[in-house]
């Protein structure tokens, strides 16, 4: 065995690795940053739409609010105008040749439109002979006014599902229609009658004037009423659909008056589509409803099956909404748009409102006298069958006088404080009971529910 101090040994010399000088280091730096901030860049700009177009909830669509001001009952009252007048100077003005020119004329602005029916409506009045040309014209302006208000309506298709007589499933749609009362950036609002069963979220198209259709689906709905809110995303609309489309303006019905022409649109005759003529024969104001007192505006038009719309006047703005419930012998009678302009608002807004369940009237002077009650409240006339009233004890010939521990002074008061309310929240109602000759106050939990 060889020595071991006679064994070779590798010998090996590690050398270090030959240094990067530093300003290629910052140049390779410099280089990845450019690098990976530019595909950052296009990543973001071509992500975004595809992130916001998959990603986004519905919430997020519903971020701005829509307002509806309310109108003033008591400013209406006094002005004693519909809006509509005009004075015979400005009707005199109006010659005929400037008159058939405009009816003539397909492409005169819309707001000139009704502004030239109602001066010819104004003057075929007057007139002790009307002829045909004033009539021909007459319904020519009307014509174009109800294109003009159609651009406001739109279509609405609620997918069903039935059975035939073999038991096979099968789907089919149902025609309504809707009316545009609202606009955001992001959403087209539309109104519309609804059954409580057939909205659901996926199962609801609108066809817009211009024959688009779109996916739409439920804001909000108001089982009192019957009406819905139903919503079409706006970037689900082509270009062209959106600049025809005509949001139509809520107008003040507690300027309305007897004798004031109104045209009916949406299903008057009970087909979708159709359209009515007529005039007002007379308001009854302060009419008890659900928790609520409204004015309903009476006309001429007979109610037929199916009936159910909206009322337009001369400058095409929505007066009311009508359907069979409101007819008053076989004459379409419809609720003024005033008196609903805050759960329309609620519905807009994705909201629903809390719901009592009473119809009443405010106390009056003559009333607390002839009771025997010094306190102003809502005198409960019926509680509706199996509402919130009815469940936790409250009776016809109540006076609420306070909820929540304040104080109501009438109607008004009432409604604004449902308005402001929670749905699916308990709260005091204080009552005046009649116990023998006097009133006693009480007061009941009352667990409010969803209109």
């Amino acid at each position: 065995m060889e020595p071991a101090e006679n064994k070779p040994y590798i010998r090996e010399t590690i050398e270090g690795k030959p240094r990067t000088p530093f300003w290629k280091k910052l140049l390779l730096t410099v280089f990845l940053a450019l690098v990976f901030g530019a595909i950052a860049a296009i990543t973001f700009v071509f992500g975004k739409g595809l992130a916001e177009r998959f990603i986004t909830t519905e919430e997020s669509e519903t971020a701005e609010s829509v307002i509806f001001p309310p109108d003033d009952p008591q400013h209406g009252a006094a002005e004693g105008q519909t809006g509509e007048s005009t004075t015979p100077a400005e009707t005199e003005a109006l010659t005929e040749a400037e008159t058939a020119e405009s009816a003539e004329d397909p492409t005169e602005e819309s707001e000139d439109a009704a502004e030239q029916l109602k001066k010819m409506m104004e003057s075929l009045i007057a007139a002790d002979q009307p002829d045909l040309t004033d009539v021909r014209m007459l319904y020519r302006a009307t014509s174009a006014l109800v294109a003009e208000a159609n651009r406001s309506l739109t279509g609405v298709r609620i997918a069903r599902k039935g059975t035939d007589a073999f038991g096979t499933e099968y789907t089919y749609d149902e025609q309504s229609f809707g009316i545009i009362i609202a606009s955001t950036s992001k959403e087209i609002l539309i109104l519309t009658p609804y059954a409580e069963s057939g909205l659901t979220d996926g199962s609801v198209s609108v066809v817009f004037d211009n024959g688009t259709a779109a996916d739409a689906y439920t804001k909000s709905t108001d089982r009192v009423s019957g009406l819905a809110v139903l919503a079409v995303t706006v970037r689900s609309l082509d270009t062209e659909t959106r600049e025809k489309i005509n949001v139509a303006e809520l107008s003040n019905s507690y300027l309305c008056t007897a004798g004031q022409p109104v045209i009916a649109l949406g299903a008057p005759t009970g087909a979708v589509g159709s359209l009515r003529y007529g005039i007002l024969t007379h308001v009854s104001e302060d009419v008890a409803a659900e928790d609520n007192n409204v004015r309903i505006l009476h006309t001429d038009m007979t109610s037929l099956p199916g009936s159910r719309g909206v009322l337009i006047d001369l400058s095409g703005k929505l007066l009311g909404w009508f359907d069979e419930t409101l007819a008053e012998n076989g004459l379409i009678g419809a609720v003024g748009i005033s008196d609903i302009k805050s759960y329309l608002q609620n519905m807009s807004n994705g909201l629903s409102t809390a719901y009592l369940g009473i119809t009443g009237q405010s106390m009056t002077a003559a009333m607390k006298e002839q009771l025997g009650v010094s306190e102003n409240g809502v005198f409960i006339l019926s509680c509706i069958d199996d509402g919130p009233a009815m469940t936790a004890g409250l009776m016809s010939g109540d006076i609420i006088i306070a909820v929540s521990g304040q104080a109501v002074s009438g109607i008004p008061a009432f409604r604004t404080k449902l308005l402001d309310m929670n749905t699916e929240q308990t709260v005091k109602i204080t009552v005046l009971r009649r116990s023998g000759s006097v009133y006693q106050p009480l007061e009941y939990d009352v667990h409010l529910e969803r209109r």
